[in-house]
């Protein structure tokens, strides 16, 4: 195996008893900004599957890269300063309607309408902050409604005894209204007799669907709050219009980009089970972005380990928790504290995050590594599988084939206090 060859890792698709397919198919994903100071390398090789109905989780910590890589899915990263993105996300949609959308389309080449087609419809997220991205001058009908008349149009005049296909003046107008986001020509002609009330039977069937939407996050009374804007509502209740939005469409992959760090403790255990319960329904593949592994070890089925922009180590959450491979992993493991931790003891990784403008070629962990060769300083290691569902990038077991090394017999990163 040479540096050059990157490889998919195994995953549960791997397994003969398991028909999974992958939903999201990453491939050597390289996003890269232009700085003052040079080329910022931010996401330089990422390579990993989402499969279908499974959580994958995506940790490291921050500035790592999770966010640009997720943001990519979406085409939301700006450019400039983004430098053209590199790699491929292919992605194999389940829609209604394949005969308008490939089945498999690559995320990073296809046109803006085709990607205003996915973006919220087929891929949706789940954003950090929801204080920041609900909009605080529109109140919670308005945009939630958005996703509706967007997206589900047809939906939304069928609740207004529309036909769709109709031909009448009246349905014209319906129709330019949804597709066009009511604009004023509309409103003013809807305003009109005898066009009034089927503009008010429009605005009903969009309050019927947003109501729905938000009664499946177990709002309490979803009707009484369509009027209110964002600042007027809780954090917990805000994540649940977040989610509302998000899973308004049924889409195939959720992106939840650390959905619960700006809430308590209680208001979190409630939406991690919420976005639970409503993957199970809706059988919806969730991208779980998070620093917080104690979280991610009880909802991720397989996680990922982000380090300074590269994927150190992915696999199954048993094999990550109970087998870890990589060093870095093994930092963040032995970090977590424990009721065998002395008081006022906690394991650290020395040494700081490597700087990611116009970096040197090698492991970008080498620096931090107590278990570095010359080798790692010299050469980026690839990732590649370790077992079953399991991959890792170092060259303690991937070294290269010019390399005068032998693969070890004995673990050479095994130490005592990787707990699980």
């Amino acid at each position: 195996m040479t540096a050059t060859e990157p490889v998919h890792p195994p995953t549960a698709a791997d397994d003969d008893e398991s028909n999974a397919e992958a939903v999201i198919s990453v491939d050597d994903l390289r996003v890269h900004f232009q700085g003052k100071a040079g080329v910022v390398e931010a996401v330089d090789g990422v390579t990993f599957d989402l499969l279908e109905g499974e959580t994958l989780g995506l940790v490291g910590e921050t500035g790592c890269g999770k966010s640009v890589t997720a943001r990519s899915f979406l085409g939301l990263v700006p450019s400039p300063p983004a430098l053209p993105t590199r790699g491929s996300i292919r992605f194999r949609h389940r829609g209604e309607n394949p005969d308008s959308l490939p089945t498999v389309v690559d995320l990073l080449s296809v046109d803006r309408t085709t990607m205003a087609d996915i973006r919220g419809n087929r891929i949706a997220m789940i954003f950090q902050d929801p204080g920041k991205a609900l909009n605080p001058a529109l109140t919670i009908r308005d945009q939630l409604g958005e996703v509706f008349l967007i997206h589900r149009s047809a939906e939304v005049l069928v609740g207004a005894g529309v036909d769709p296909d109709a031909n009448d003046l009246g349905s014209r107008l319906l129709r330019r209204a949804a597709h066009l986001r009511d604009r004023w020509p509309e409103r003013l002609l809807l305003s009109i007799p005898p066009f009034r009330a089927r503009r008010t039977a429009l605005r009903a069937s969009i309050d019927g669907l947003v109501a729905d939407a938000l009664a499946e996050t177990q709002i309490p009374n979803p009707a009484g709050i369509l009027g209110r804007y964002p600042h007027e509502l809780s954090g917990g209740m805000k994540q649940r219009v977040m989610i509302a939005q998000a899973l308004a469409c049924n889409p195939d992959v959720l992106i939840a980009d650390e959905p619960t760090t700006a809430l308590d403790v209680t208001v979190q255990a409630h939406i991690v089970q919420l976005i639970g319960e409503l993957q199970q329904r809706h059988n919806t593949s969730v991208l779980y972005i998070s620093h917080d592994l104690s979280l991610v070890r009880r909802v991720c089925d397989r996680i990922a380990v982000m380090y300074a922009g590269r994927i150190a180590e992915v696999g199954s959450a048993d094999e990550i928790f109970h087998r870890p491979k990589h060093p870095y992993t093994r930092g963040l493991l032995a970090a977590i504290p424990s009721q065998s931790s002395l008081r006022g003891e906690l394991a650290a990784i020395e040494g700081t995050v490597p700087e990611l403008i116009d970096p040197e070629p090698g492991c970008r962990f080498a620096d931090r590594c107590g278990h570095a060769t010359d080798m790692c300083g010299s050469a980026d290691p690839v990732l590649a599988p370790v077992a079953p569902d399991h991959a890792v990038s170092c060259f303690g077991y991937h070294p290269l084939d010019d390399a005068e090394l032998t693969r070890p017999s004995v673990d050479p990163l095994a130490r005592d206090g990787a707990r699980s």
